[in-house]
């Protein structure tokens, strides 16, 4: 790890300086470092490895933000970007900050259902896709989906297609569009747009200022120790703020570069971390347990100094093993896409802190434990999580119902997480979830949406999805289903599969397990007692897992 000054100290720039914006972060980053230095490595175009310096990443830049407004993009536009770990993340992200546009990151298990929504609630003009990404022809979907979209105007496709009326992203990469200057903008802008699974049925959009996602990735960075000039090898998905956020953002705000691992793959991932000598790195727990396994069979293997974990609690076992075998620092934190990191450890912290806690709150955070009538608990009493801070996100995108339900009257986010102080050091532990929410490997599954589809089918009478314990996921979806009085079979965990896909929904908001009951237990008001639910589940064994 470098031992260089945080991230947020004033470099020598050779220009005027640039708001800090996305796009100011970038330019105020190349000015400070050699233009030869290398700021992205990894695939472009979908099959070719490229090196890119940060004068190439700012000429690649320059030229895509050109061609985009050649097209249309405009100061607070939404470009939409479903996109892999390839570079051009990076390039149509930055190139998009430069107009003054939104950056709206999607992640690539989305197919019809949940882009579509996406698109229309932006009304999307631009979307960057892939060609075919892990065997699924995304050029063709967004084709066949733009004749029900009127606003949808542009499809730039990454990598050869067959797929007539896409715009090729490698001629963008090259265009001669005439050269635009960028517009003025504000640090209070909204600068990126994510969209979540919630509880309401349909995906929120969070929306992020400049200054909001600024200043979460520089108290970050201040309160856990990390220094500038990281590299930083991003291994959760660009789609989400993980992968978004503190893989590509945050190391070239402080001039450190960036290797883009594709696809989740232990072994690949330590082939990058050799390579390029990686000392930074994050994702939830299984990620971990996946490189570590994979190193345990190459004796010596590089391994980054840093790894942050966050979503599941990490069994003290792998940081034990993590700081024995490689010397690596493991930082647990706890965040959401309306706070990107809330509370974390650092470096400087003992090595087992965080697998004991989800850290306390980082930089100028504020963390507050209360009851279920809104007054402040004691150390060690369990609550509802609350928070606010400069790094909170700026509102729910065209919801504002979901804005008043969200906050307080003093403007604290209403978390949806339980949890406790453990010290007066304020060290937490989140202890479950107030939110009807599962999170499977860092996805948040969309509960009352997949509930309201399966109970269109024909042998669901009624239906509630709880979460089941997983080793490496963190939870998977049970479906816990009373049956049709018909003398259909009971459905099963592949009929569940085969009739969400006919209704374009992703695979990872499959339930991976069921349970056939006779009735569910409810509350006066008839709702269903969801927790009385799980602990039936978690008594009994499997019914139906095939």
């Amino acid at each position: 790890m470098t031992d260089q000054s945080l991230v947020g100290e004033p470099v020598a720039t050779t220009r005027a300086p640039a708001q800090d914006t996305l796009y100011g972060s970038l330019v105020r980053a190349s000015d400070g470092v050699p233009g030869t230095k290398r700021a992205l490595a990894g695939l472009r175009n979908g099959d070719e490895w490229v090196e890119l310096s940060y004068d190439e990443l700012m000429t690649d830049v320059t030229t895509v933000s050109n061609h985009l407004h050649s097209l249309g993009l405009r100061r607070g536009d939404v470009l939409c970007l479903l996109l892999p770990n390839w570079t051009e993340a990076a390039i149509y992200t930055y190139a998009a900050s430069r107009l003054g546009a939104i950056v709206c990151p999607i992640t690539t298990i989305y197919r019809q259902r949940e882009l579509s929504f996406i698109l229309r609630r932006t009304e999307c003009q631009i979307i960057v896709v892939p060609s075919v990404y892990r065997g699924f022809d995304y050029a063709a979907m967004v084709s066949e989906m733009a004749g029900e979209l009127p606003d949808l105007q542009h499809i730039i496709c990454v990598g050869g297609t067959a797929t007539q009326n896409v715009l090729s992203s490698r001629e963008v990469l090259g265009s001669t569009s005439a050269h635009v200057e960028p517009p003025a903008t504000s640090v209070d802008d909204i600068a990126v747009l994510a969209f979540t699974s919630g509880t309401t049925g349909e995906s929120k959009g969070v929306m992020h200022s400049h200054a909001s996602m600024h200043a979460a990735i520089d108290d970050f960075v201040g309160h856990a120790g990390y220094g500038t000039g990281l590299t930083s090898l991003v291994m959760s998905p660009f789609g989400h703020l993980t992968g978004f956020t503190w893989g590509i953002l945050m190391p070239l705000r402080g001039a450190g570069d960036v290797v883009l691992l594709e696809m989740w793959n232990p072994s690949e991932a330590l082939d990058l971390v050799a390579r390029y000598s990686v000392t930074f790195t994050m994702g939830a727990t299984p990620f971990l347990s996946d490189i570590l396994d994979a190193a345990d069979s190459r004796p010596g293997a590089a391994f980054p100094d840093v790894f942050i974990c966050a979503g599941a609690p990490i069994p003290p076992s792998l940081i034990d093993r993590a700081v024995r075998s490689h010397d690596c620092r493991v930082v647990s934190g706890w965040g959401m896409s309306e706070y990107p990191i809330g509370t974390s450890t650092s470096v400087g912290d003992d090595s087992l802190l965080a697998s004991a806690c989800d850290g306390r709150p980082a930089g100028r955070a504020e963390i507050l434990i209360v009851d279920h009538s809104g007054h402040p608990l004691e150390v060690g009493q369990e609550g509802d999580l609350l928070i606010r801070g400069p790094g909170l996100f700026r509102g729910y995108y065209k919801r504002p119902d979901l804005d008043a339900e969200a906050f307080t009257p003093d403007g604290r986010l209403k978390t949806g997480d339980r949890a406790r102080v453990l010290d007066p050091r304020g060290h937490i532990r989140i202890c479950g979830r107030t939110k009807d929410i599962i999170i499977r490997g860092g996805e948040n599954i969309p509960v009352v949406e997949i509930e309201n589809i399966l109970l269109t089918h024909p042998a669901i009478k009624e239906i509630a999805l709880v979460p089941l314990p997983h080793e490496r996921l963190g939870e998977i979806a049970c479906a816990c289903i009373v049956v049709s009085n018909d003398d259909s079979a009971d459905p099963t965990v592949a009929d569940l599969a085969e009739f969400l896909g006919t209704h374009g929904v992703a695979k990872q908001f499959y339930p991976e397990s069921v349970r056939v009951m006779p009735g569910f237990a409810r509350t006066p008001s008839g709702k269903i007692q969801k927790f009385l639910l799980r602990e039936q589940v978690l008594s009994q064994a499997p019914d139906t897992d095939g």
